[in-house]
Order: structure tokens, then C-alpha cells, then sequence
């Protein structure tokens, strides 16, 4: 966290404070997470900052009685100034709509909206002003003219903005964002900012929380993060097999939960004596960065990688831990980030208990709201969600114990999420439990500890069974294989067209010990040395044509390759790594998430301020490390994933490998797209013009390139480098200017990778 050194005041030291009243206009229609994608009505004539309040100006809004509204004012909810330091509240409520009525047609969806609000900040004295300024439930701002993007819309007060301003009135306009996933769905629907300004007469630095009784260790993004970690007790080791290891109980807490705290440290308090290690990962943040998802996951699986060190540092003398062995739970977000470790890693479960788990985000809040976009264009950003749509991918944790529960008063995440998940299963042959507890609701004292989860815990975490045996029919759902473990063995590599799930159905016929496979949409897979046993043992035919795993190379390194004559055959050749997306490569724009160190922002001087934004949205909203480099410093040979900005017509900053690649600028023409095709599409150099899209780095790292002919164009493609999610930002993303007031539906162009690094043209609006 960045704080402030100590101040001491002087009698010299100038007085700031926020204005008492405040200007507002709206609401205007806006829809789940879509303020990123610009869709500011206003911005069509020139944007809220070109207005002048004028009680007598109406602007057209979809959500107000007449179809219009205009300014209203706003005294402050609590203000506070002294000597350098300066807070305001602002609870922000628009009584110029029927929210019963609409909520009533549109659900929560309708509770959301955006709107503006201008006040000011002054600063005393006779000289320039170091301000260090912190916005809670902020996305979007001005200050002046100066725009900034990405805020304080959680609350972290991580990362505040650190400015320069002179004595006298500043401006500051706020861009209003309602999120029910944020801020809730009960209740009036209004949305309470934090201001706080402070006068800084040192420097800044880091510091960290008190961390007794946590085990530290570092997040693959190179950054410390830490969990709470509580070893099987006294009385659980008397029940334990001797010299067996444990299986671990894996809590994921809920949104705007801190891991140290007690609400967590207490989850199993009536339950101490689980016969397993118990283990509450801190996903960095209090929304675990990405909601339990890539960044998310990775910490967890740091987490669990720190055991180990942890019991050889303390010199435990119990059982070791079985980090494949896993029984997860979460309440909430940590219930929906339950769902997502079933579908992704179902080798390593053992059982799975979510409570009062959302199922998807596009579930929680819908999407009813979002500026009409083309349906080609819609379908691709959806699609860059479907790695977290569960209720697609249930078919993943078949064949694995699962424990539902949720309060039939909930009116936090509706039970209906677990009921509808529920009932998906029973439609795909998939049994699991679901307890619906009459009158309860989001959360009560011991909610992770009813008895019937104490059951459940108890019946899968029992004396270890002998190894299991594969089942003889399963299906395996994949969205995105670079985030897809194995199931039954089998690791899906790569899909056919991007964008779309892949699905492999495994049967045997047991009789004559022949393996079965069909698949839709897989290129490449291969089998877990795991499942050696299982796989080099049997038979094997894929989609009607009989394979042979070679017997004297190594599982991991053969594939079964569905080749250009639509045949299956099996490789060695790992020459495709070097050359072909894989691994943490594959996904959307939020595989930039998945970087194996800190982050390397390389920017000139002219993009140096919008660099500086991206490496604070980062730290923000993931706690993670980025390295700033300028054009005099040496390129780095190290790190993790890149971030490049380039602006104008010169073109972009050679790619690390070497590679040109299919997205390009032509200095003549304009910004290029290369379909797979050969089709080649070109956007002429315009005001606003702007491009953001992933290519390959060196070992495995990706690249992502945020380019602008023109200063507006940077700043509109570098909203989309990922921050909140449920956003749906594909592979590449071309934007113009009229973005800024149409939302999505204002891109030029849009659409994901194949495998090769070419645009995939069935899978792009061009």
C-alpha cells in the first residue's frame, strides 16, 4: 500500500479543501462493467467538461420521466479540511426516476446507471502544491483538463494519484458509475464517493500491514502476497493414517473481505479438527485482483506451493500435505471462485462446496442495459467472458462431490445462482447436493460450518481411498486452455477457432480396452504423466481413426495433433511452442494477467503519463509491480509480460521476437489487420484512432500493445488493458473516436488470434 510520510504542519502550511456544493447531471443509461468500453452519452457533444451548468438545460436519458433531465446540486454528505489534509463525501442519488418501476421490468440491471458530478479543490498559499489524492468508488475524472482513468472504483486506497497543482480553484469533474456488483442491489441506488486530498511535504513510500500468523511468498507477478495457514490439529493427526499426507482445504473469501481478519480466521472455528491442512489464500487483494479468476489463482497456487517451506522452516514433525488433493469452498465471490477451481483444475478436487456462489457475472448483474451494439460484435466480447460462464462448463466437475448452499433470503447473490447451477447438473447427469437454508440470508455466523457441510467435509475428506480409477465416460468442456488443467488425464493444448469452446467425449469400451475420444473444436492435446497408466495401456481412438502413443517418449512430450487433412496423428515436434500461442499465451486481454514476473512498461516521453496510469491501474487493482522504461534506458532482457505504448504514424515498437505479425501500422495507409485470409483491412489515420492487441514475447510471454495515431486514440485503447472484470476484451481491439459515446458499439474492429498469431477471420468483425 502507498501512504504518506508523516506531515508536520507549519503555520506556513497551506490549507486544501473540496468545495461544499456540487453540480450534477443525470442518471444516464449504462450497462454491467460497460464504462470502459466509454459509452458516455455526453461525449457526443463534446464531452461533460465542455458544459456550463444551466438549470434550464435538458439532455435526452432513457432513464428519466420525459426522457430528459438536467443539473442538480449537491451538498456535500460530510466535509472535512485542515491544515493539508482535506475529505468530502458525496452520496449521489437521482429522484428524477421510477427505479421501482424500472427494477420491476429489468432487475438489477436497471439499478445501475451513469452520470457527473463538477465541484472543485483549492489550494491555499502562494506556491505550487505536491497533492497526494485518493478516490474511493471512482472509475473516471478530470482534473482541469487533464483526464484520468481507472481511479479507486473498490476502495483499495492502494494507489492514489499524485499531483501537481498550483494555488487557487481546480476542477474536478467525476464521472458517476453505479455497479451493483460493487455497491449492492438493495436499497435506494445511490453511489457514495470518497474524496481525500493531502498536501504531501515528503516523499512516498511503501509499507506493509502487521503479519503475524500468515506464511509470505511470492505471487508469480514477483509481488508478496500472503495467506493464513492453520496445519491439522492434535486431535485430527490421532485420526490420521500414519505417515499419510493431508489433503488441503482451500477458502476463498467473499468481495471486499480481508483474508487477515477475523471474519476469515474464524471461518472454521466449529470445525477445528479437519483431517486436512487448512488454507485461506489472500488473492492479493480484498477482491482476490480478478475475482478468484487468473490473478486470482495464481496466488492461490503460490499459496499452496509455500506449504511445503513453511513445514520444513517450522520443523513440523505431522503429516505432509497432498497439494493434488483439494477440497475448495468460498462463500460469495469465494463461492463463485469455488466454481471456477471445479471447472478449470478437476483433476486436483476432491470436493467442492460453494456458498451462496454467484454463477457467472453476466448472471449476477445482465447485460440488458449495454448501448445496442452489432450482434457480431456483441458475440465476440461475450465470448471473451465464456471462460468464466460456469454454467457452460459444469460438465468439468462431474464425477466429483459437490456441496451447495444458500439462504433462501439472500438478497445479496439470489439463491437463484445455486438453484440454477443445481439444476444444470441434474440435466447433465451430474449428482451433487443442494441445501436451501428456509430464512436465512447472504451470511450468518457460521454459514461455512452448518452440519451439513460439516458432513459433507467429513465424508470427503475420510481416510484416503486407494488410487482412484478413471471413469469409464466423461466430457471435458474448454474455454480457454491456458487456463484448463486436466481431466482424466487428458490437457487440451489448443482449440481449432478461437472464441469458441472446445469439447472433448471420452469412452471406453471396456471389453476390448479401447479409448474412445470425440472432439469438437481441439487442435492439439496430449495426457498428464499422471494418467500414464491409463492412457498407454488401452486402446485409442480419436474421432474414428486409431492412434498409438509412441512407447519410448515421454507422455509430456507427444501430441495428438488434428492436422490440415482433419486427421488425428500423434507428434513429438515441440518446435510448435516456439513458433504457435500456448499456455498463459491463450485468452483474451486478460492473459497479460498471467505474467510470470513484473510487469515492463516501454513508453516514450511523449506516452510517459498514460504508462504511468497503466502501472498505477495495475498496482490498484492487483497489487502488481511494473518497471517503467524510457527511450534512453536499455531494453530489458527479463521480466514478465510487456506493455508497449507507441503514438502516431511511425509505427510500433518492434516486437521482442522479431515477428511482424498481422496487426500492424502502415505510415501511407493507416493501422492494419491482416485477416488469416489474406484479406487485408485498413483504417485510415483519424482523430481518435486507436489499437490494443496481444503478440508474442520471448519464452512464453505475451506482449500487449497499446497504440494511438493521436493522443485521444492512446488514451481511449489503454482503457481496455484489463482492470475490472466482466468487461469482455478480446485479443485485439481497434477503437475510433465515436467509442468515447457508443460504447462497443464504436469499434472498428474487434476479434481474437489463432493460433499462429494470425487474425483469425472467423472469429473478428473487420
Amino acid at each position: 500500500m502507498i501512504t504518506q510520510q508523516p506531515l508536520h504542519p507549519s503555520p506556513s502550511t497551506a490549507l486544501i479543501s473540496f468545495s461544499e456544493t456540487w453540480h450534477l447531471l443525470g442518471p444516464f443509461q449504462t450497462g454491467t462493467r460497460e464504462a470502459t468500453w466509454g459509452a458516455d452519452l455526453l461525449e457526443r457533444i463534446g464531452g461533460f467538461r465542455s458544459l456550463s451548468y444551466n438549470e434550464s438545460d435538458r439532455y435526452r436519458s432513457s432513464l428519466a420521466t420525459n426522457g430528459t433531465v438536467g443539473w442538480s446540486t449537491l451538498t456535500t454528505n460530510r466535509s472535512f479540511a485542515s491544515p493539508g489534509n482535506a475529505k468530502v463525501d458525496l452520496l449521489v442519488r437521482f429522484d428524477n426516476t421510477d427505479w421501482k418501476s424500472l427494477q420491476s421490468v429489468y432487475g438489477w440491471a436497471a439499478l445501475q446507471y451513469q452520470g457527473w458530478a463538477r465541484g472543485n479543490v483549492t489550494v491555499g498559499g502562494n506556491q505550487q502544491k505536491t497533492v497526494v489524492l485518493y478516490t474511493e468508488r471512482v472509475l473516471e475524472f478530470w482534473i482541469d483538463d487533464e483526464h484520468h482513468f481507472g481511479g479507486d472504483f473498490y476502495g483499495y486506497r492502494r494507489a492514489p494519484l499524485v499531483l501537481h497543482l498550483d494555488p487557487g480553484k481546480h476542477q474536478i469533474d467525476i464521472r458517476i458509475v453505479r455497479d451493483v456488483r460493487a455497491m449492492g442491489g438493495v436499497g435506494e441506488p445511490t453511489v457514495s464517493i470518497g474524496l481525500q486530498a493531502e498536501v504531501s511535504e515528503g516523499g512516498l513510500k511503501l509499507v506493509e500491514g502487521k503479519e503475524p500468523q500468515k506464511i509470505t511468498y511470492l505471487h508469480p507477478g514477483g509481488i508478496a502476497s500472503y495467506a493464513i495457514l492453520k496445519p491439522p490439529s492434535a486431535k485430527a493427526l490421532r485420526y490420521a493414517c500414519p505417515n499419510a499426507s493431508l489433503a488441503v482445504v482451500i477458502g476463498l473469501h467473499g468481495a471486499g473481505v480481508e483474508t487477515d481478519s477475523d471474519l476469515v480466521r474464524h471461518t472454521f472455528k466449529n470445525a477445528p479438527d479437519l483431517k486436512a491442512w487448512i488454507l485461506f489464500p489472500s488473492g492479493v487483494t480484498t477482491w482476490s485482483g480478478d475475482d478468484w479468476h487468473r490473478w486470482g489463482v495464481a496466488d492461490t497456487e503460490a499459496a499452496i506451493a509455500a506449504i511445503p517451506e513453511w513445514i520444513k522452516t517450522m520443523g513440523w514433525k505431522g503429516p505432509n500435505v497432498d497439494a493434488d488433493r483439494r477440497l475448495v469452498t468460498g462463500h460469495s465471490n469465494g463461492g463463485q471462485g469455488t466454481w471456477y477451481a471445479l471447472t478449470h483444475s478437476p483433476d486436483k478436487i476432491i470436493g467442492a462446496a460453494p456458498v451462496s456462489g454467484y454463477s457467472s457475472i453476466q448472471a449476477y448483474v445482465p447485460y440488458l442495459f449495454w448501448h445496442e451494439v452489432d450482434p457480431g460484435i456483441y458475440a465476440i466480447l461475450q465470448s471473451a467472458l465464456a471462460d468464466y460462464r460456469h454454467e457452460l462448463l459444469l460438465e468439468n466437475g462431474c464425477g466429483i462431490p459437490i456441496h451447495q448452499q444458500h439462504g433462501s433470503l439472500d438478497n445479496n447473490v439470489p439463491p437463484f445462482h445455486s438453484r440454477r447451477l443445481s439444476q444444470i447438473q441434474s440435466q447433465i447427469d451430474c449428482p451433487s447436493e443442494y441445501v436451501e437454508l428456509p430464512g436465512k440470508g447472504h451470511w450468518f455466523e457460521g454459514v461455512m460450518t452448518t452440519q451439513t457441510l460439516l458432513d459433507f467435509y467429513a465424508k470427503v475428506l475420510g481416510d484416503r481411498p486407494a488410487a482412484a480409477s478413471l471413469s469409464s465416460s466423461f466430457d471435458i468442456v474448454v474455454a480457454n486452455p491456458g487456463t484448463m488443467g486436466s481431466k482424466g488425464g487428458i490437457i487440451v493444448d489448443q482449440l481449432t477457432a478461437p472464441g469458441r469452446t472446445g469439447r472433448i467425449k471420452a469412452e471406453c469400451d471396456v471389453k476390448q480396452s479401447i479409448w474412445h475420444l470425440k472432439t469438437s473444436n481441439i487442435h492439439r492435446l496430449h495426457f498428464s504423466a499422471e494418467a500414464a497408466r491409463d492412457w498407454t495401456q488401452s486402446g485409442l481412438v480419436v474421432d474414428g481413426k486409431k492412434l498409438e502413443l509412441l512407447r519410448n517418449v515421454p507422455l509430456a512430450g507427444q501430441w495428438l495433433v488434428h492436422g490440415p487433412n482433419e486427421s488425428w496423428e500423434v507428434s513429438c515436434d515441440s518446435l510448435w511452442r516456439k513458433l504457435q500461442r500456448h499456455g498463459r499465451q491463450l485468452g483474451a486481454l486478460d492473459a497479460i494477467l498471467d505474467t510470470s514476473s513484473r510487469y515492463m512498461l516501454l513508453t516514450s516521453n511523449e506516452t510517459l503519463s498514460l504508462a504511468v496510469q497503466v502501472s498505477r491501474n495495475f498496482f490498484q487493482y492487483f497489487g502488481a509491480d511494473a518497471e517503467i522504461i524510457g527511450p534512453d534506458q536499455p531494453n530489458p532482457t527479463k521480466g514478465g509480460n510487456r506493455v508497449i505504448l507507441s503514438l502516431g504514424s511511425a509505427g510500433l515498437m518492434p516486437a521482442t521476437t522479431g515477428r511482424h505479425g498481422t496487426l500492424f501500422v502502415d505510415e501511407e495507409k493507416g493501422f492494419c489487420v491482416r485477416g488469416s485470409n489474406g484479406r487485408l483491412a485498413v483504417y485510415g489515420f483519424t482523430e481518435g484512432l486507436g489499437a490494443i492487441f496481444l503478440r508474442p514475447g520471448t519464452n512464453g510471454t505475451l506482449e500487449l500493445v497499446i497504440w494511438g495515431f493521436d493522443i485521444l486514440g492512446l488514451r481511449f485503447a489503454a482503457r481496455m488493458v484489463p482492470m475490472l472484470t466482466g468487461v469482455g476484451q478480446p485479443d485485439f481491439i481497434v477503437v475510433g473516436q465515436e467509442c468515447a459515446w457508443k460504447g462497443a458499439a464504436g469499434v472498428l474492429a474487434v476479434g481474437y488470434l489463432d493460433n499462429s498469431w494470425n487474425v483469425a477471420e472467423s472469429s473478428a468483425v473487420l
